[in-house]
């Protein structure tokens, strides 16, 4: 019985990790249509390292760009019954990205509250350390899609 449990919670976990990775893209995607997420990817990158972007790119053509990347990523991450290879290759992109993510957690300084720094983390911060089990997810996407 116990190994039938464990069985079954497994199944439910790989389903869950590589469908729900999918959906949490798509869905994170399409709000990034709206200005508020617009602000908040400004307020991000303008204090780290890709704020040469901003320059050649406003926020929200910038936003409108990552929308419509992360929306492709998470519907070819749900391909993998049909595509195969086209599954590897989003779960690839979604660990890229989410590797940009977390990075931010060591160059940027809106990622902590300010006047208390380190461990506390602002509303920003917080959505970015998310990107820690996402990445986790999307890993285990590429590995199961070879």
């Amino acid at each position: 019985m116990k190994n039938f449990i464990s069985i079954q919670l497994k199944a439910v976990g790989i389903f869950l990790l590589r469908y729900g990775l999918g959906l949490v893209l798509i869905w994170l995607g399409y709000l990034k249509f709206k200005n508020a997420e617009a602000e908040y990817t400004h307020q991000l990158i303008s204090g780290g390292y890709l704020s040469v972007v901003l320059q050649y790119l406003t926020p929200y053509v910038l936003n409108h760009i990552v929308a419509y990347f992360q929306m492709l990523v998470g519907l070819s991450i749900l391909m993998k019954p049909i595509f195969r290879t086209l599954s590897f290759w989003g779960g690839l992109m979604a660990a890229i990205m989410f590797l940009f993510s977390i990075s931010f957690l060591l160059t940027s300084s809106v990622v902590w509250e300010t006047g208390y720094g380190f461990p506390e983390l602002s509303k920003v911060g917080q959505t970015i350390l998310k990107d820690v089990v996402l990445f986790g997810a999307a890993a285990w996407c590429v590995g199961d899609s070879m």
